[in-house]
């Protein structure tokens, strides 16, 4: 039996960038669709392997666009005994999906005849979460930890993706702390010279993302199982310290103080703003349409000259002249 082929609908995959959402998208926004802001993780998480097993580091500001929600926001969490993350994103996300895979490995633990569970199954079960959302998980992790098998240190991202790494950084101040760690990293680190790359590394993410700060949040997994939880401050408050000013400087922000601490409230006025309706979906405004050249009106420029009167204008018999005036 012979099947006619142009009878079906063969959709042929072609190479190169595919624009189809784009005119999709531009129809969307005529129709008043308003697109969704862009996403910004507002974290640094750091990576990186040492000599005797893995460690992670993240700050710990936890932000909401351009608000300061909490400065003690934990982003390290744990999965397995030797199997800890750190993330960055959405933290309800974060929360949910974190207690999620920590019940399935510890379902996966006890199936296992409660042996040490694998890195890579914690990876794995991580990756096919976010894939089968489709991206819809708003968090990307920093995935380490120890087994039989070795050191290991994933970074898995919010679509599905994953790499393999000795050291990788994620989040808005990746890029300063990959700078520190491409630059100082190296294979054998000790303990102590590998903390403080972690604290420098993401220090300089801070300095350089307005959405992370306050401190460092580190988790150290060695190869003897053995886990270290610590947190250094690396921001203070922003307090000037008198002390250390010079005497002139120091004066100055005394007479600050005293001279806003004189400073009372006499009268209040509150004026309320009208509220703003907003332009329905479905309407959208007119578009005004554009001049032609063609119907331009052409306007004749016309000015006045008048010159001043001499003697010959008067005549002594008659009446005076009328003035002379030119048109052009």
């Amino acid at each position: 039996m012979i099947s006619n082929i142009n009878s079906f609908n063969i959709r042929h995959c072609y190479g190169g960038f595919n624009y189809e959402n784009y005119l999709r998208n531009a129809e969307l926004m005529q129709t008043g669709f308003h697109p969704p802001l862009p996403f910004n993780s507002g974290t640094t998480v750091v990576g990186l392997h040492f000599n005797k097993g893995v460690m992670i580091g993240t700050d710990t500001r936890a932000t909401r666009r351009n608000i300061v929600s909490s400065a003690e926001s934990p982003k390290i969490r744990r999965l397995h005994n030797n199997i800890y993350c750190g993330g960055s994103g959405y933290a309800s996300d974060l929360d949910n999906l974190t207690q999620l895979l920590e019940k399935q490995l510890e379902l996966h633990y006890k199936t296992i005849n409660q042996r040490h569970v694998p890195v890579v199954c914690a990876k794995q079960l991580t990756k096919e979460a976010l894939m089968q959302h489709l991206g819809r998980i708003m968090v990307s992790f920093v995935l380490g930890g120890v087994d039989r098998s070795g050191v290991h240190l994933y970074s898995v991202h919010f679509d599905g993706t994953s790499e393999k790494c000795l050291y990788n950084s994620v989040g808005s101040g990746q890029f300063g702390a990959m700078g520190i760690l491409e630059d100082r990293w190296q294979l054998g680190l000790e303990e102590d010279d590998a903390r403080e790359l972690m604290v420098d590394a993401v220090t300089a993410g801070i300095n350089n993302d307005l959405a992370s700060g306050t401190g460092v949040d580190l988790c150290i997994i060695r190869t003897d199982y053995t886990v270290e939880l610590c947190s250094e401050v690396v921001h203070g408050p922003l307090r000037t310290d008198r002390d250390k000013l010079p005497d002139k400087e120091r004066s100055m922000v005394l007479i600050r103080e005293n001279v806003l601490r004189c400073i009372e409230i006499t009268e209040e006025n509150v004026i309320p703003l009208k509220p703003v309706t907003p332009m329905p979906a479905t309407e959208t405004p007119s578009p005004k349409p554009p001049i032609r050249r063609d119907e331009v009106r052409r306007t004749v420029a016309t000015m006045r000259l008048q010159r001043k009167r001499s003697a010959e204008d008067f005549d002594d018999e008659g009446p005076p002249k009328k003035r002379r005036s030119l048109s052009i």
